[in-house]
């Protein structure tokens, strides 16, 4: 049986994070794939070794756009963060592969997002401002592949994680997804990149939501 928009909600209030499956079909993936590698190349070039990070993106390329209220994504979006929201930022990343003797690599460390100073704590809690939504369009169905990290229900917790003998939180997990999956966790989610050893670069598009009352992360 398909999960209903209430249980997608129960876990991402649970653990921070969900992933919906299949929100893409193969011929959406194309399409948005043909739209990040072409943003790429105006961004690098042909040396493909480089990793983009590309912020705002839907003003490089308006196609991103159907994304923003996409039918399968934007529902649990309005559940989470309310009808008064608006688009805070939207970036676009291609991770290639790491070279498999950096072994301690990591393209971001473990983080949680927001400004610096940080939102106040209440109770032992950063306050929810905003919800990001990865769509995944290349395969990371195994770990260390530049899979996200995630360290389950950690956004209930302003104190960071306690981490084990390798410097990693316990408790943390990568996430596996496959080509059309999609990714929702909020700002106070404990987050990272590992290393891409698959042969492949990792590309995917984030679109993230805040509520209108805040600055944009963009612009």
């Amino acid at each position: 049986m398909e999960t209903n928009l209430t249980e997608y909600h129960e876990q991402f209030e649970r653990d921070g994070f969900v992933v919906m499956r299949n929100v893409l079909d193969a011929n959406q993936v194309e399409h948005f794939t043909q739209i990040v590698d072409k943003l790429a190349r105006d961004e690098r070039g042909d040396d493909e070794s480089q990793t983009v990070e590309i912020r705002n993106a839907v003003a490089r390329d308006a196609a991103l756009l159907p994304l923003l209220d996409y039918k399968s994504t934007f529902p649990l979006i309005a559940k989470i963060m309310g009808w008064n929201i608006q688009l805070t930022t939207s970036h676009v990343f291609v991770r290639p592969p790491t070279p498999q003797e950096d072994e301690k690599f990591k393209a971001i460390s473990w983080h949680h997002d927001g400004p610096n100073p940080h939102f106040p704590v209440i109770n032992n809690q950063f306050p929810r401002m905003y919800v990001k939504v990865g769509f995944f369009l290349t395969d990371l169905s195994k770990p260390d592949m530049g899979n996200l990290r995630v360290v389950p229900g950690s956004h209930l917790c302003a104190t960071p994680p306690e981490l084990d003998k390798n410097g990693e939180p316990i408790g943390a997990i990568q996430v596996l997804t496959k080509p059309g999956d999609a990714v929702f966790f909020e700002q106070r989610t404990r987050h990272a990149v590992g290393p891409n050893y698959a042969s492949h670069s990792r590309k995917n598009i984030y679109m993230g939501y805040c509520h209108r009352w805040l600055k944009a992360i963009d612009f």
